[in-house]
């Protein structure tokens, strides 16, 4: 086995210390094991019945939490039977425990002592995890608009935690500079070894649906390793004649940043960079996917699709998942949210990976985000707190006039109807969820509005009303 550029062609011995190439291109495993149903340990009910497909050494001992071997649900989605492969159900909540497991087993045999990664919050998670588990010294970089859950949970292993200001890419940059000081950079988006814990997905699959593979697999999309780590797993099955052909690869992305989905929509056959936009799906907010390329690729190959969706189509299909009794992260939703516009393509019964749970959100957040986007859809308003906050903003403008004029600017008792009261409830939300996007302290400022409102009604008399 050997690490190779996929930019330049050099190769060097296998290494999980080495996460690219001197050229800066990202490296492959040539000549890693192959999916042999013959040597499949049915003893064993996590990703590790599949220890002899994995690049590893033969005395490095399997870093576990009982990851892998989640269940695959049989369920239904406006009308098309679908397959939930809950993947939230992992140790740490995530998909993301297979890659880390994969990666920790081998950095423990290499010797490894201490490692950083950045992270949005459930590759750190994980990392956090697992390196807790074998004693391992672990950094995460995480940009400060991460779910503060996921910042919690990271520290809660023994992890730390350092909060980036700025987007995404950020927490990328403060990682490397890290290196200088001689850590291991345990990432999940470059190392080699992370779609290989990926890969597993798609031997659990062929043998949850009796040998055969699903007609069309849906993901959410990032930097793309699920998506790959899928498309190495079902090749192996292919290559052994288990299967006739590769299953479709249905990627999902967010519209407000979308790199791989617009260069899907031009037939390019690279990525170029785009604007890191606001969006709850925050486990795909990549605006540079390094594997860009090699993902494009993939989908190709599988006669796939990429496709973006607007977030309140995320958080709608969220709260029917939850309603459903699937609670999941945004990020997750967003795959269930694009069944309606790839029903062309699904083909039978298609499977949907729901990566993340929705432990890993903010409670009340979710709930805020979720009723602005209702909000919004209702009024046929355009929803993204970045660009159209103002739209919002006046909208509760209008309702809160609405009242005065029900009210007559607060001369007669007020007799709310109902679906003012609602459409209050609701703008009263939305100027909440604004208030935190733009870091505006909302509690306080409401707190401040009502010490106001209370002088003046002592000083006109009317404290009692």
């Amino acid at each position: 086995m050997k690490l190779q550029c996929s930019r330049c062609a050099r190769s060097w011995p296998l290494d999980p210390t080495r996460w690219r190439c001197d050229c800066g291109g990202v490296l492959e495993i040539v000549g890693a094991p192959s999916f042999d149903p013959a040597r499949v340990d049915e003893r064993d009910y996590t990703l590790w019945r599949y220890r002899a497909a994995l690049p590893l050494p033969d005395e490095a001992t399997p870093v576990t939490l009982g990851e892998g071997w989640t269940p695959l649900v049989a369920a239904e989605w406006d009308g098309q039977p679908v397959y939930l492969k809950a993947e939230y159900l992992n140790p740490t909540g995530s998909f993301k425990d297979r890659g880390a497991a994969v990666l920790v087993t081998a950095l423990k045999a290499a010797g490894v002592r201490k490692v950083v990664e950045d992270s949005s919050g459930n590759a750190g998670t994980a990392l956090a995890a697992y390196a807790a588990r074998v004693g391992l010294s672990a950094t995460v970089y995480v940009p400060a608009h991460a779910s503060p859950v996921k910042q919690a949970q990271i520290a809660a292993y023994g992890a730390e935690v350092v909060a980036v200001p700025g987007p995404r890419s950020e927490a990328a940059r403060a990682v490397r500079r890290a290196l200088e000081e001689g850590a291991v950079y345990a990432s999940h988006v470059y190392s080699p070894l992370y779609p290989q814990g990926m890969k597993t997905v798609a031997f659990e699959l062929w043998e949850q649906l009796g040998g055969r593979a699903p007609e069309s697999v849906v993901v959410p999309l990032g930097h793309g390793g699920l998506l790959l780590g899928l498309h190495a797993g079902f090749g192996e099955l292919l290559a052994a004649g288990l299967i006739e052909r590769l299953p479709r690869l249905l990627g999902v992305q967010a519209q407000p940043c979308a790199p791989l989905a617009r260069a899907w929509e031009r037939g390019a056959a690279d990525v170029e960079p785009v604007e890191e936009g606001e969006t709850v799906a925050e486990g795909v907010r990549i605006a540079a996917p390094p594997w860009g390329r090699a993902v494009l690729a993939a989908v190709r190959e599988s006669n796939g699709a990429v496709l973006a969706l607007p977030d309140e189509e995320t958080l709608m299909a969220q709260r029917k998942l939850a309603h459903q009794g699937f609670y999941v992260e945004p990020t997750s939703a967003l795959a269930v949210a694009a069944l309606n516009h790839l029903r062309d393509r699904l083909g039978g019964t298609p499977v949907v990976v729901l990566t993340g749970s929705g432990f890993k959100s903010p409670p009340l957040m979710a709930n805020r985000q979720q009723r602005v986007a209702l909000f919004a859809h209702r009024h046929d308003l355009l929803y993204d707190p970045s660009t159209h906050a103002l739209d919002l903003v006046s909208e509760v403008g209008e309702v809160a006039k609405e009242v005065l004029l029900a009210t007559d600017y607060g001369r007669r008792a007020p007799h709310f109807r109902p679906h003012l009261a609602d459409e209050l409830g609701d703008a009263l939300y939305s100027l909440l969820a604004l208030a935190e996007a733009c870091g505006v302290d909302a509690e306080g400022a409401l707190g401040a509005a009502l010490k106001k409102y209370e002088r003046r009604l002592i000083e006109r008399g009317d404290a009692g009303s």
